[in-house]
């Protein structure tokens, strides 16, 4: 082999000792990164996970029942489950049940009913759901009642992927004992809603924590104040909030929390619930 060979050869073996060198590195810089990001992660959850413990061993919980669902959404098309507790227990959702009803009645009747929707969930607006659950059962089957409107809001709900097992409605706006909805499904469809070409009135008609509707004077001046949009829910001895935050990270979050049957005064276990909507907002 000549000189000029030999040169080449070595020049080749040299050119790929370096590149396997740099691709090693670079997979090493890689892991410690994926690591680092994965400590990341669980340090950015582990108050809020801590808290949710905290609120399960509370004494104002003691003979009570609990459950809630919380997602991470951020990366597109993606799904994370940061923490749940009895996700699929059908409770009583008080007037996050609006939710059910406003939804669809975006996609069913569009811009004209944005006004009304905007309404009933910033106030809560109980005769106005329960309008609205009719109007749904009169464009379905041409019967503005109740039962009509149950029956269209399931149909709806179904043909968008959610699972209805145990969804029960008793009216249109959440004041009934007898309605039953899990965590899970509300998560499921405000998730749902997300894929909606109607999801930006959608989201806007919901209360922004310190500032607007039902949660006007909740959060004002934390993280969670502007960071925070959902749908409340208080009858006796029930207290529920669901809805989407956009935490100080970046983090975009659905979630559904539901307390039934609590023995403290509604304020405090308002309180205590906030403070996990607060805790989202921080991570």
């Amino acid at each position: 082999m000549s000189l000029k060979s030999n040169l080449l050869l070595l020049g080749i073996c040299l050119y790929f000792a370096v590149s396997c060198g740099n691709g090693q590195k670079k997979n090493e810089t890689r892991s410690a990164q994926d690591t680092t990001r994965t400590t990341d992660e669980a340090s950015r959850f582990k108050s809020l996970l801590k808290d949710l413990e905290l609120l399960k061993a509370d004494d104002c919980l003691k003979n009570a029942t609990l459950g809630y669902f919380i997602i991470d959404v951020t990366k597109q098309n993606k799904e994370t489950v940061i923490a749940q507790f009895e996700p699929a227990r059908q409770m009583m959702p008080a007037s996050t049940l609006k939710l059910f009803v406003t939804a669809p009645a975006l996609e069913i009747f569009g811009p004209p009913i944005i006004p009304e929707v905007t309404v009933t969930n910033q106030h809560s607006v109980n005769w106005r759901s329960s309008k609205l659950l009719r109007k749904i059962g009169g464009k379905f089957y041409n019967h503005n009642t109740k039962d009509a409107g149950v029956q269209a809001i399931l149909q709806f709900w179904k043909s968008k992927g959610l699972d209805t097992k145990g969804l029960y409605f008793d009216d249109g706006n959440g004041l009934s004992r007898n309605n039953a909805i899990s965590p899970k499904q509300l998560v499921d469809a405000l998730y749902i809603m997300t894929n909606s070409k109607y999801f930006l009135p959608f989201y806007e008609s919901l209360p922004i924590a310190g500032l607007t509707g039902t949660l006007h004077k909740a959060l004002k001046g934390t993280a969670a104040q502007g960071r925070v949009r959902a749908k409340t829910g208080t009858i006796a001895g029930v207290k529920s909030f669901a809805g989407y935050v956009k935490s100080v990270s970046g983090r975009e979050l659905i979630f559904a929390i539901i307390v039934n049957d609590y023995s403290c005064r509604t304020k405090l276990i308002k309180k205590k619930l906030e403070a996990i909507l607060l805790r989202m907002a921080e991570v």
